[in-house]
């Protein structure tokens, strides 16, 4: 066998190189093909998606027509979205909301999948107060309740992320509860029952700002704010001139507002709506089921109509169960809250309202659009309708 050393005549240019020469090529010559495949899969994959709480977010192009499609045709409520959030942890531990890119909003975002309606159906929206406060009973009224059923949740509830997850995968749109203190008699100090960071009539603008913004940042994921606050609405103080920076503060940050107090004003900008009963849960399922045949009349009456219960009480919940399947059978449809209050942005423009609007621009919700088709008939308590 004969051996030829490299630069003899007669062999090939790669075998003239030598053996770690060779090495070399084959390496650095893998690592550029390796380079290319890398890049063409890259483009065939397009651009990442950032991921918070498990949900994907549109980080770049879009349009406000993709947005809203998206928004009308959501069969689910997603986690807090990075775009809806501030960049900074508020004082109560959590991110503040804010209005997102592409004009969304947490109070359509984080909002119940909208609910069918038949032509001529009454809707009959309801929000439990109180939710967190008693974690086995929170948890009861969760599972045990129907998606649309809205809940207005304490800020001092124990586990957040647990609670507003677990309302998230039951399909309940959530609201966050603003601490108030009662009215004062003459002479004696305003009622400080609601906690120390409670909004109240008595503070600065600035102090009740704070304790707006420390309230807002006990949670994250919620589509709304209201005075109902564990069978208690603030007195006089949320129809006040003063609470109407509390009203700007709101809309600014994309969220709605329920007036949980029936019978009462309340200006200032944004979405706004205000309950037609509130029904207090610490008296007997007698008192209860009055209350809520009255919620059923109403909504037969006018078309819609918004009830408030709390606090979440056990007899609330076993009176619910009653009533709930039998709206079916008196021709009305149960809704979220947003639905009546916020609805949903469509891709085709909607009708002008038929209600009178405010000439500071804000969505006032009157009970209004009487049925055509209202017939007789008796409730499933016995009493007529």
């Amino acid at each position: 066998m004969s051996s030829t050393a490299p630069g003899t005549p007669g062999l090939s240019l790669w075998h003239q190189i030598p053996a770690s020469g060779r090495n070399f090529v084959r390496f650095w010559g893998g690592c550029t093909a390796l380079a290319g495949l890398l890049s063409v899969t890259l483009q065939v994959m397009g651009p990442p998606h950032a991921v918070v709480s498990g949900q994907d977010i549109d980080v770049g192009g879009g349009s406000d027509a993709a947005a809203i499609a998206a928004l009308a045709n959501k069969t689910d409520i997603p986690a807090p979205q990075a775009d809806l959030l501030d960049s900074e942890t508020g004082p109560g531990g959590f991110a503040l909301p804010k209005r997102g890119t592409h004009g969304r909003m947490a109070r359509q975002v984080y909002a119940a999948p909208v609910v069918p309606v038949p032509a001529g159906i009454a809707q009959v929206a309801l929000l439990i107060d109180g939710v967190g406060q008693s974690d086995a009973l929170s948890d009861e009224a969760i599972d045990s309740l129907p998606g649309p059923v809205s809940l207005a949740v304490s800020p001092y509830v124990s586990d957040a992320d647990s609670l507003m997850e677990r309302a998230r995968t039951h399909k309940h749109e959530t609201l966050i509860s603003l601490p108030m203190q009662g009215s004062a008699a003459q002479g004696a100090p305003a009622s400080t029952d609601a906690g120390p960071n409670a909004l109240g009539a008595a503070l600065s603008e600035q102090k009740n700002i704070d304790n707006l913004n420390w309230t807002l940042s006990h949670l994250a994921g919620y589509a709304g704010v209201t005075n109902a606050f564990s069978g208690q609405n603030g007195g006089d103080y949320p129809h006040s001139p003063a609470f109407k920076p509390v009203l700007s503060a709101i809309d600014q940050r994309g969220l709605f507002y329920l007036n949980a107090t029936p019978a009462t004003a309340v200006d200032g900008p944004g979405a706004i709506g205000t309950a037609d009963v509130a029904i207090n849960t610490d008296t007997d399922i007698v008192n209860i089921d009055i209350q809520l045949l009255k919620l059923q009349q109403m909504a037969r009456k006018n078309g819609r109509a918004i009830g408030v219960m709390g606090p979440l009480r056990p007899v609330a919940l076993a009176c619910l169960r009653a009533w709930i399947p039998h709206l079916k059978d008196v021709g009305i449809t149960l809704v979220p809250l947003s639905m009546l209050v916020a609805p949903q942005p469509t891709a085709a423009p909607a009708a002008a309202p038929s209600g009178p609007t405010a000439a500071n621009g804000a969505m006032h919700v009157h009970v209004s659009n009487p049925r055509t088709n209202n017939q007789n008939s008796q409730s499933p308590f016995g009493f007529p309708q």
